[in-house]
């Protein structure tokens, strides 16, 4: 006697063997059509592949660049017949003193000269024997970042010599230069080396965000608005597939083209990274196998979720260009929504793990600073991704049974 339910148990194996056989079916089919392509594969690939490289020789030239100039400690001076002693302090305090060009203030709104220009006044010298306080102009365009670091190092320099003055007229008169000094400021910076690192290191994880929701966007619309396009979709819903293992063989080969353009960037960065020809930037940007490892947990499920949008909204395109709308403003909308903790006051909110995209980012900054991650850092945002991925492919199985998606075509 055979015990309750168990040709309902045999019946209930045997279709959930056959949904999986008909999902591997449909993965193959959909793996080969993607494969043929062969010239957006390489293309696809080979940007993975560089985005590390060229990135990384961008930021080294640009913190290079930067260091170089700031240790020739170049300050450009106008008339410096105007104030030999001014001058005379900088050459003491081991400056380059630079003649500024006749048109200075045109070359400094361009960019051409990116210090900052020192201009003291006609009688600089003559207000300065008289005691009188002297208004030195420094000129400069805050619109440039790279010149903030040599505009601060010209700014420091003044503030020296303005101390060695103050201090020379105090003890001129017998007054103690510590008695303006009622507080000694000792600055500390709590960041540690690798936080400071991880301020350039932003790059990387936005960077693997990107790659991860657009990695396979053309692939997520070939398989869903493309087969309606082709009119290949009605034939392939005509054979004995369920639509859950239909939808399930597209996801897979969606969610393989898109893990394996996160993981060949990761090595792109890994790999060029050791090639920083900036010592400074080389000891700041700690980025090793663990934090590869730690991208990787972070970024796959969010990939797997990706792929489950992108071929959601990509269903209810008619044509290839109608799919390519959707994805595109749901790309934008996730790029976007992950620089939302860099606009908050409070890093690491305890409510940004329940957000795509901000989560991601958030972890994998904070495993970028070398601070411990616990548990739910990685679970959490994993479980969000698990949920609505199921919850994409559920939708997308339920649209497959409708007859506008599936005879409706542009």
């Amino acid at each position: 006697m055979n015990a309750p339910g168990g040709p309902q148990h045999g019946v209930s194996a045997a279709a959930r063997s056959g949904a999986a056989a008909a999902a591997w079916a449909v993965f193959a089919k959909e793996l080969i059509d993607a494969l043929r392509d062969r010239r957006a594969l390489a293309i696809a690939l080979a940007m993975s592949l560089l985005a590390g490289p060229v990135v990384f020789t961008l930021v080294s030239n640009l913190v290079s660049g930067i260091e170089e100039r700031v240790q020739r400690r170049e300050i450009v001076v106008v008339a410096q017949e105007r104030a030999p002693t001014l001058v005379n302090f900088l050459h003491r305090a081991g400056a380059t003193v630079v003649d500024a060009p006749a048109d200075w203030e045109e070359q400094v709104r361009s960019g051409r000269l990116q210090n900052a220009v020192v201009v003291p006044p006609e009688d600089f010298e003559e207000r300065l024997a008289r005691g009188n306080t002297v208004p030195v102009e420094v000129a400069y365009d805050e619109s440039h970042d790279r010149a903030q670091p040599l505009v601060a190092a010209t700014v420091r320099t003044l503030q020296a010599f303005n101390r060695e003055l103050g201090t020379q007229r105090l003890l001129a008169r017998g007054v103690s230069p510590q008695v303006l000094a009622a507080v000694a400021v000792e600055e500390r910076n709590l960041a540690a080396a690798q936080a400071r690192g991880a301020r350039l290191l932003f790059i990387v994880p936005w960077a693997a965000l990107i790659v991860a929701i657009v990695g396979a966007l053309a692939v997520a619309i070939d398989v869903t608005a493309g087969e309606r396009e082709r009119g290949s979709l009605e034939p392939l819903l005509m054979n004995p597939v369920p639509a859950a293992a239909l939808v399930l063989g597209k996801w897979a080969v969606v969610m393989l083209y898109s893990v394996v353009i996160v993981l060949l960037t990761m090595m792109g960065f890994l790999v060029s990274i050791r090639f920083i020809s900036s010592e400074t930037l080389a000891a700041l940007m700690q980025l090793g196998s663990r934090e590869l490892w730690l991208f990787c947990a972070v970024l796959l499920p969010f990939a797997a979720l990706m792929a489950a949008v992108n071929m959601l909204a990509a269903t209810f395109g008619r044509t290839h260009k109608e799919a390519q709308t959707y994805v595109s403003y749901i790309a934008m909308a996730a790029q976007f929504s992950a620089v939302v903790p860099i606009f908050l006051t409070v890093r690491d909110a305890a409510w940004q793990l329940w957000v795509p995209s901000v989560a991601q980012l958030s972890v994998l900054m904070k495993a970028l600073r070398g601070e411990p991650l616990a548990a739910v850092d990685l679970w959490l945002p994993a479980a969000v991704c698990a949920a609505g991925t199921a919850a994409c492919l559920a939708a997308q199985a339920k649209l497959l049974t409708r007859e506008a998606i599936i005879f409706s075509r542009g």
